[in-house]
């Protein structure tokens, strides 16, 4: 490929993933607003379950981006219509508080942001195809680093930015909205009730600028693509055939219930247990993604030297440690999960580069788009168990070592050890690329 051809690509690549990084930020699963807008509607523990995992259980839809390209000889075209029309969903979220009673909106909402999440999912299987035969694998670590590093901080700025603004509305302002209240006249608009106004304003604001990048990811270069003969059940089948997808698989099951166990109480434990403020808690997602951004070099430079295996190897040591320090959380004493935000924002930024490039670098050549997709499909399954299972068999405070743990303390714990664990499967993982930890320790030493 030309270098020319290469550089546009990269460059075209992240300048569109700004556009869908703020509409993700505002309207896409995770986003606080849409845990807003759900209070708003009266949403009961069922729905914030459901909410929670709508994110994870749309990837089992990315199958259908192996389904729609197979007979194609290009994916742009496939991935511009359902990007478009899954950000464009996102223009009725707002309308529906308006438009239905408390219980039908909320129901209608969850309806509505599963059908934009599944859109989403199939429009990210076939990128994740189409950027593949663009960037080389040599450079594809500092690739993807390199445009998550821009992604983060235009998703922080934007949450920020809008989060200040709709707090003007709430009754309760964070520290933010009442520093701009106290220089901003007193119009009477800023009130309570016209909440659900600035949150329609929110949600059309970032289907718009989601929308606004698709005329940007049009322009990017695109290899043709090959026409997949094979009927689509033996497109499917076949990664499952191959042994080490499978112990991939078996890595995947066992890493992401890990990470399920207590996935759920993150957020409700720091308000609820700990008492934290609003700032506080925006404090703590501030320094991990700050943290995310400096380690997200590092990460991409190590995974093109040694291998995505290594480097989570490595993430894994972090992996656990992390949820084990919420165990020594206190009402009074909380500080510690500061320096758990850095480490967890260190640790996320290296496992999340792993989790798309690992199956891109065993897949053979051509046959990414549906190794990505059942492994993807799979992986938003894993998940979803332990976190129904963390509600289901919520466990009893637990007195240990002198310390008197809370129900959501035990999960985090358990949830630590079995993290750990997880470097067990990962040792049956083959990865042609990968090099020995310890090659990783005589590079940082002899620095």
């Amino acid at each position: 490929m030309p270098r020319s051809e290469l550089r546009r690509t990269i460059r075209l690549s992240i300048v569109e993933g700004l556009f869908y990084q703020v509409y993700a930020s505002l309207a896409a699963p995770g986003s606080a607003f849409l845990t807003k807008f759900a209070v708003l509607l009266q949403a009961t523990p069922l729905h914030f379950g459901i909410l929670s995992a709508i994110g994870q259980l749309a990837q089992v839809f990315q199958v259908l981006g192996v389904a729609i390209s197979r007979r194609m000889t290009s994916r742009k075209k496939a991935t511009l219509w359902t990007s478009g029309l899954g950000r464009a969903l996102a223009l009725g979220y707002g309308f529906l508080f308006f438009l239905l009673p408390r219980q039908a909106a909320i129901w209608a909402f969850l309806a509505l942001l599963s059908l934009s999440a599944s859109l989403q999912a199939v429009s990210g299987n076939l990128w994740v195809a189409w950027i593949a035969d663009m960037v080389p694998l040599p450079i594809r670590g500092r690739f993807f680093a390199r445009r998550s590093q821009y992604l983060l901080v235009a998703g922080l700025l934007s949450g920020y930015l809008l989060g200040a603004l709709v707090d003007l509305f709430d009754p309760q302002p964070g520290a933010i909205a009442q520093a701009l209240r106290a220089v901003l006249p007193p119009w009477p608009f800023l009130s309570g009730d016209n909440l659900p106004y600035a949150l329609l304003a929110v949600f059309g604001l970032g289907a718009v600028v989601g929308l606004w990048g698709l005329p940007i990811l049009a322009r990017q270069p695109e290899r043709p693509k090959a026409v997949e003969q094979e009927r689509l059940g033996k497109m499917l089948l076949e990664p499952l055939r191959d042994g080490n997808f499978r112990r991939l698989l078996l890595y995947a099951f066992w890493w992401m219930m890990a990470v399920g166990v207590g996935a759920p109480f993150w957020g409700p434990f720091m308000i609820k247990n700990l008492g934290m403020p609003l700032v506080y808690i925006m404090l703590y997602g501030t320094l991990s993604t700050l943290a995310s951004l400096f380690a997200l070099g590092p990460w991409g430079r190590l995974i093109d030297r040694f291998g995505n295996k290594t480097a989570m190897r490595l993430a894994l040591v972090l992996g656990g440690l992390n949820p084990i320090l919420w165990v020594f959380a206190t009402p009074q004493h909380y500080e510690i999960i500061y320096l758990e935000a850095i480490s967890s924002g260190v640790m996320w930024s290296g496992a999340n580069l792993v989790a798309v490039n690992l199956v891109l670098a065993i897949a053979p050549e051509g046959r990414q788009q549906a190794y990505s997709g059942v492994f993807n499909a799979f992986s938003g399954l894993f998940i979803v168990l332990p976190m129904l299972l963390s509600g289901l068999l919520f466990p009893p405070p637990l007195p240990i070592l002198g310390l008197h743990l809370q129900p959501e303390q035990v999960l985090f714990g358990l949830g630590g050890l079995l993290r750990w664990s997880a470097q067990i499967p990962l040792t049956w993982v083959y990865e042609p690329r990968a090099r020995p930890v310890r090659e990783v320790l005589r590079h940082l030493l002899r620095r």
